[in-house]
This record gives C-alpha cells, sequence and structure tokens, in this order.
C-alpha cells in the first residue's frame, strides 16, 4: 500500500504543472473454497508531450495472500505475491520518428530474490508505424542495473552491479472503436553476466465499454534464464481481466 500511495502522490504533483494523458488498470481476482486467494493489480500511466519533449511517469503493485483452513479448524494466511516498480521517462523528438529517452526505474520483488532492483537506461525509438489506427515501435538501449538481493552469492555480495543492453519491440492496432490489441516485448541481454538474460511479453485486448472505462485481458510473462534463488522456475506469468480507465 506505501507504493501505491507514492506512485499516485507523484501523479498528483505531476498533474499540478501541466496536462497529460492518463491511463490507470485495476485487476482484482479471488477465488473460495478449502483455499481462498486474492491477488490485486494496479498500473499507471501518466504522459505529458511539451513540444518534442515528452515525461512519462508510470508504475504498479501486485499482492497476493492465501487463506488455508488447517485441519485444527484454523486458519493460516500467507503472502505469496508482492511486487512493485516505478519509473520516469523522459523522451525528445529526433524527427518524425526517431527518438531518443532516458529513464530511471525502481523496482522489487522479493519473491524472485530481490529487494530493490535500480535500473537507469539511455537509448533510442524508431517509429515502425505511426497512424490513428496502427502504432509500432522499436528500442534500442544501454542499461545499468544495481541490485540489492535477499540472499548473498558465492562471493558473499548481495549488491551487485550490471551492464544489460535492452531491446524493445510492440505494436498496438485498433481492430475499430470497441476494439483493439497489443503486443509487446522485451529482451535485455546481461554483458556483465552474459547468462543471466530476461525475455519479457505481453499480449493484450481491449473492448471499450464507454468514453473512458475499458475491459482489458492481458497475461504477462517474464522469463529469467538464470534465477537469483535456487529452485525458482525461469517464467514468472501473470493472467489479469482489469478494467482500464484512459483520458
Amino acid at each position: 500500500m506505501k507504493i501505491i500511495l507514492a506512485i499516485s502522490i507523484a501523479c498528483l504533483s505531476f498533474s499540478v504543472f501541466a496536462k497529460f494523458s492518463h491511463e490507470s488498470e485495476l485487476s482484482i481476482i479471488q477465488a473460495g473454497g478449502n483455499t481462498e486467494m486474492e491477488t490485486t493489480n494496479l498500473k499507471t500511466t501518466n504522459r505529458e508531450q511539451i513540444g518534442a519533449n515528452a515525461a512519462t511517469l508510470s508504475g504498479h503493485y501486485t499482492q497476493g495472500q492465501s487463506t488455508t483452513t488447517l485441519d485444527d479448524g484454523t486458519t493460516e494466511k500467507k503472502e505469496n505475491a508482492r511486487n512493485w516498480d516505478i519509473q520516469l521517462r523522459f523522451d525528445h523528438d529526433l524527427s518524425k520518428r526517431i527518438d531518443l529517452f532516458t529513464a530511471v526505474q525502481y523496482e522489487g520483488d522479493e519473491f524472485s530474490g530481490y529487494k530493490q532492483r535500480e535500473n537507469y537506461d539511455l537509448g533510442a525509438k524508431y517509429k515502425l508505424i505511426n497512424t490513428d489506427d496502427l502504432k509500432s515501435n522499436i528500442e534500442l538501449g544501454y542499461r545499468y542495473t544495481t541490485e540489492r538481493r535477499t540472499t548473498r552469492n558465492e562471493e558473499n555480495r548481495d549488491i551487485l552491479y550490471f551492464n544489460k543492453g535492452r531491446i524493445y519491440y510492440d505494436i498496438a492496432h485498433n481492430l475499430n472503436k470497441q476494439v483493439s490489441y497489443k503486443f509487446w516485448t522485451e529482451y535485455i541481454p546481461n554483458f556483465t553476466k552474459y547468462k543471466d538474460y530476461q525475455i519479457l511479453f505481453e499480449p493484450s485486448l481491449s473492448v471499450v465499454m464507454t468514453d473512458i472505462f475499458s475491459l482489458k485481458v492481458s497475461y504477462k510473462g517474464i522469463y529469467d534464464n538464470v534465477p537469483n534463488k535456487e529452485g525458482n522456475k525461469y517464467l514468472d506469468w501473470i493472467y489479469s481481466t482489469s478494467v482500464l480507465a484512459k483520458f
């Protein structure tokens, strides 16, 4: 909840200085029976374009917990997911197709083996297609990462530093006034530890319900070729149905 509050305060502070486009989504998944589960996911993106320059503030917070009834009738609560991020990014248009960008991102996921990860990005964006109904972009960049892990490695270190790259691609298509889809994928090679690369991807489908609200279905996958925790699976994923507010 502290992360949600921090993101909200930052968004409100940003809005004091300029009008901006806003997109937020909220999904709550509940299940009952022998084991009760609840997962909450909140995402927000806020962008302001001023001439050739743009600033984007975005973030997300996900928390999940389960409640199990034991044989003696008592219940046991257990947190099974908690991750967050907040990012500030600046873009500058060099031409109609080429942008330069820089960004700083803070993220955390103790279930994936790191308390906090700081990413500093610098790169360029090329607009492959830029029409009202179809947009597609590719980004190439350099990333410097500081990672504070939950456990120490074989060298007795829990703070690690990495030089990385970043290749990103997306496509968004409005099929009609009510239905649209988007797909993005991101490849993050690690130049310091070359086997420790990541691949992220997310297809999604949105259906407009009103001028502001839409229903969104998405599947996000995060593949980590060298998990921080021994025994962790290579792929983390989340399937969600969300209410999307956009204006």
